[in-house]
């Protein structure tokens, strides 16, 4: 009847075992065995015999299954609850076989996952089809109390009838499996995760996109809120500051979508603290190893906190537990990166610590080479300023614009210059050149050249023999760098202009009346090119209101492209020389894009002024 529970025997008694022996083995009389039929008697003792051998055969069989698996074998009734456990599933259980008896599964074992596997025990009762599921959870079984895990088969018990006696459960445990199965899954998210930190990582020399890159990997993966937070020292970088005085900038903060305003209590990008002695920040950075704090007290949260005051706030964020790990590449310490979980997420274990340090050793070397360049491409700029000074007031008649613009995909400087020099006479002495290489020394050999250059157009104001007595002095000196430049001597008031070049890139003339040209000038060779001599120069007229621009170039030259294409997009481009000279300087720039270039660009811009029209700011230079 529906409802109603079905005494189970799994086994028979101990009384019915006996009476099997008995009448085995002679000790009952005919009388005493009842056929089938009802009827008693000897004739029916040898059929009967054969029955309760084999009854005796199947039992002791089905003992044998029971007792001697290794899986547990458990029945429970309608409404769940134990009848029948095997030794097996009692030692898997933790409880004695007995204890069992008419408790359900959730009161003997309330720490496993109750939920799917009640719904598969009822599905199997309603439904009759067998299943399988994985269970896991906790036992008494394992005295460390960790999670283990099972995989258990249900089928319904069923009388002769058809009548429901309940569910036969095997269990079999498959922890160690499971174990294994983790660990290759944690060592396959790792080994995915420090190879997209490979190719997401560093992707360019700027500090704050590096930072940035490091934070969103981390991010919602490994945590729910990412910060990576820098030295703020003017040391040399890498170097540990003295006690009491670490300052950290915070560079890159990263967040899950529910914690998007973490930064009002978290800290912005940009902010510099300086956090307390005792805080994880700080212990992490002075002792250059990772600390970890997991669901700590309020008192514990006030000593880790950089500043003792964020406690709350951090509660108001449901933040319980943390990484920190320092930022060091090779020996030099370059700041911290700190992990936070909140709300639900679990708290962090050594796994994720030993994943974190890999992840952040990485990264260091990346944020290093960028702050290390950042610092060294600013040291470079103030050289190159230093070394390119101002060029000296032309004549009053003459007006000039210079632009220098580094680089940015290197950080060595390079040895472009300009120069202008007010000569006797009335004449000006305009030169741009270039040093061929980068770096120090070739900044250097730039100072040399351009000193050299105005100390012999004070001797001559002819260009082809400024550069004839360059070349022969740079050939007994022993200059180790070739360079290239252009000399140019403007004299108003012949309205003439003389041109020699050592291999440079032809200048742009602007007539009054729009016209521009490349100036077509017999090239001689490179200074520093030993036993190459002969420079020649070209006069042509210049009159009032035109316009020359000098360049090196790395305005007009680009890898992969022809570089007369380049001098073909410079005479396209449309220059108005009514216009400052600044503005036409913008103008080329922002046509040509330096930036995208792989060498530095120097611009010097002239104009003959009308008689009696002295220009207010003779030279316009931004460098």
């Amino acid at each position: 009847m529906e409802g109603e529970q079905i005494p189970v025997r799994a086994v028979l008694t101990a009384d019915e075992a006996r009476e099997l022996v008995a009448a085995l083995s002679g000790e009952l009389e005919p009388a005493d065995v009842v056929a089938a039929d009802g009827r008693t008697g000897g004739s029916d003792r040898t059929a009967h015999t054969d029955q309760l051998l084999a009854l005796l055969t199947d039992y002791t069989l089905t003992r044998e299954i029971l007792d001697g698996t290794g899986a547990g074998i458990g029945v429970v009734d309608p409404d769940l609850r134990f009848l029948y456990v095997n030794d097996a599933l009692a030692k898997l259980n933790g409880v004695p076989a007995a204890a069992h008896s008419g408790k359900s599964v959730r009161e003997l074992l309330p720490e496993l996952d109750h939920e799917p596997m009640e719904a598969a025990l009822r599905s199997v009762l309603a439904t009759g089809s067998p299943t399988f599921i994985t269970v896991s959870g906790r036992t008494p079984a394992d005295p460390s109390l960790e999670s283990r895990w099972w995989v258990n088969a249900y089928h319904r018990l069923e009388d002769s009838a058809g009548r429901v006696l309940g569910v036969v459960g095997v269990a079999l445990e498959v922890t160690e499996t499971y174990r294994v199965r983790q660990l290759l899954d944690r060592a396959r998210t790792r080994l995915a995760l420090l190879d997209e930190a490979a190719t997401r990582i560093g992707t360019t020399l700027d500090v704050e996109q590096t930072c940035r890159e490091l934070a969103r990997l981390l991010v919602p993966r490994l945590a729910d809120i990412a910060a990576v937070e820098v030295l703020d020292v003017d040391s040399a970088p890498g170097t540990l500051p003295a006690h009491g005085s670490l300052r950290l900038r915070r560079v890159a903060l990263v967040t899950t979508p529910p914690l998007s305003k973490a930064a009002k209590y978290f800290g912005a990008v940009g902010t510099v603290m300086t956090p307390q002695a005792s805080s994880a920040v700080a212990r992490c950075i002075t002792e250059q190893r990772p600390v970890i704090s997991n669901l700590p007290s309020d008192q514990e949260l006030a000593a880790d906190a950089p500043l003792q005051d964020r406690v709350e706030r951090y509660r108001k964020l449901t933040m319980h537990s943390a990484i920190f790990v320092p930022l060091t590449a090779r020996r030099d310490l370059v700041g911290a990166v700190i992990l936070i979980r909140a709300g639900s997420s679990r708290a962090f274990n050594q796994d994720d610590v030993d994943l974190v340090t890999d992840l952040a050793r990485r990264a260091a070397t990346s944020i290093n080479n960028a702050t290390r360049y950042t610092r060294e491409h600013q040291t470079a700029l103030a050289l190159q300023q230093a070394l390119l000074t101002e060029p000296r007031p032309p004549h009053a008649d003459v007006e000039c614009a210079v632009r220098y613009l580094p680089t940015g995909a290197d950080v060595e400087i390079g040895g472009d210059w300009y120069d202008t020099v007010a000569l006797p006479g009335g004449k000006t002495l305009l030169v741009v050149g270039d040093v061929m290489g980068h770096g120090f020394d070739a900044a250097a050999a730039m100072s040399e050249y351009r000193s050299l250059l105005r100390t012999l157009a004070l001797q001559s104001d002819r260009p082809e023999a400024i550069l004839a007595e360059a070349q022969r002095i740079v050939d007994v000196l022993g200059f180790e760098r070739v360079a290239t430049c252009v000399v140019v001597v403007m004299d108003p008031a012949a309205g003439i202009c003389s041109f020699a070049t050592a291999g440079h890139m032809p200048p742009l003339l602007l007539r009054p009346d729009g016209t521009r040209a490349l100036l077509d000038l017999p090239v001689g060779p490179p200074l520093g090119v030993c036993g190459w001599h002969g420079y020649r120069d070209t006069a042509i007229e210049f009159e009032s209101g035109s316009v020359l621009i000098c360049y090196t170039d790395g305005l007009v030259e680009r890898r992969g492209e022809d570089i007369e294409d380049g001098l073909a997009r410079l005479t396209d481009v449309e220059l108005d020389p009514a216009k400052p000279l600044p503005q036409l300087i913008d103008t080329l720039l922002g046509r040509f894009d330096p930036v995208a270039g792989e060498d530095d660009v120097a611009i010097l811009a002239a104009r003959l002024l009308p008689p009696q029209v002295p220009s207010p700011d003779r030279i316009s230079a931004r460098v």
